[in-house]
């Protein structure tokens, strides 16, 4: 990948109303070649985010440049970006073939290059045998497998994304996912992906974007996101967290001491802006958490300066390749442990008394969580269930697709 952005956002707001923006100062870059996923609850800015780059929105400040070249006065059908959505958006009343040579038409193509196009972009997809077929003869992942075709046929230099597999179930996401990262590595694709679905995220991207109110959290690898969160929100976000809550006591640069509220003080390495007095969570993910049974197991812990607290087993629920156990501490606040599933493992019983353990260095002390974020505006500014083109057709696909 290049070092030099392929797509640059530079400090982009977009207002609907204009007083509340529904993104805020967004600066983003993507690399070329790169497949950067927009993640975040509903209402969070990250469709209205690829709906600016797309070019069905314009931003209300800030500019949006590709590969160094501003999109500002560009229509959608000349920003050379294809475009898969959620709804598939395939035109009922054609074949596949003629669906994949939809973007092909709208831009002079000639009938023998795209006659050429559609059948490398249907061999793509393993497709080329239903190519006569119509739409509502396909399943949902063929359709969608259509829809990307189509969004690959004339060659983009982009391909977004806007939540593609949300409508498919489990096994056919799975599939699918597989598909996308293997076109994307075949084909070197530029890919910017909206999701609201962090395991998706995590599979299947270069880096991800955490959105929340508005504004990017945190952009980063999968995996410095879910091992080193930058904040409370992201750890909560992404992946399962426990969220412990405390006080900061003290900090010596390598690790922060945080008192609970029965007066036990937990060690985490510090995240940023933390000072003494301060309001902090301490994020534990489940597996890293340990239990101690037995009083030589706890003063094992004790002797390698492992994190120690008391606990009630409150329930154990079986998840096939491994037990939930879930404790509360004895100052109230629960705390989930994932046990591999092993047939050696024993497990405590339910009510009897137990510890639970960490290491300090897999845990982290971030400053509290801040209020959540604000509902979505009831203008629609970032609800394009409507928005996105439909199946009886609006002239954006040919725009983008």
């Amino acid at each position: 990948m290049s070092s030099q952005p392929f797509i640059s956002f530079a400090g982009v707001s977009k207002s609907y109303d204009g007083m509340h923006n529904v993104v805020e100062g967004l600066d983003l870059d993507v690399a070329r070649g790169e497949f950067v996923s927009l993640l975040g609850p509903s209402g969070s800015g990250k469709t209205t985010t690829l709906m600016m780059l797309a070019g069905f929105e314009s931003p209300t400040r800030g500019e949006i440049r590709l590969a160094g070249k501003r999109l500002d006065d560009k229509p959608p059908h000349r920003r050379d970006i294809g475009m898969v959505f959620q709804n598939y958006a395939l035109f009922p009343h054609m074949t596949i073939a003629e669906n994949v040579a939809f973007p092909l038409s709208v831009r002079r193509v000639s009938r023998g290059e795209q006659k050429m196009r559609v059948a490398r972009a249907l061999d793509m997809v393993e497709l080329s045998h239903l190519a006569e077929r119509r739409p509502a003869q396909l399943s949902g992942g063929q359709q969608q497998r259509v829809a990307l075709a189509r969004a690959l046929v004339f060659e983009p230099s982009v391909v977004l994304m806007d939540e593609p597999l949300g409508a498919l179930d489990k096994r056919l996401r799975e599939s699918m996912q597989y598909e996308i990262m293997k076109l994307h590595r075949e084909l070197s694709l530029t890919i910017v992906y909206v999701t609201h679905d962090q395991n998706e995220a995590l599979t299947m991207s270069d880096r991800v974007a955490v959105f929340s109110d508005g504004r990017i959290q945190q952009a980063a690898t999968p995996t410095e996101l879910y091992e080193n969160a930058a904040n409370a929100f992201v750890a909560n976000f992404v992946g399962e967290n426990n969220g412990l809550t405390g006080r900061v006591n003290s900090g010596d640069g390598e690790w922060a001491a945080m008192q609970l509220a029965d007066g036990s003080t937990v060690h985490g390495r510090p995240g940023a802006g933390l000072a003494p007095g301060d309001t902090a969570m301490l994020a534990l993910r489940p597996e890293r958490a340990h239990l101690a049974s037995t009083p030589e197991a706890v003063l094992e812990a004790e002797r390698q300066n492992m994190n120690v607290l008391h606990a009630l087993v409150e329930e154990l629920v079986y998840c096939g390749d491994h037990h939930r156990v879930h404790l509360k501490l004895v100052h109230g606040e629960s705390v989930v442990v994932k046990v591999p599933n092993t047939q050696h493992h024993d497990l405590p019983a339910l009510g009897r008394q137990t510890a639970v353990t960490w290491r300090r260095d897999d845990c982290k002390v971030l400053p509290a969580a801040p209020a959540p974020p604000r509902a979505a505006s009831s203008s629609g500014g970032t609800d394009y269930s409507a928005a996105s083109p439909s199946s009886s057709a609006s002239p954006l696909i040919a725009g983008v697709n």
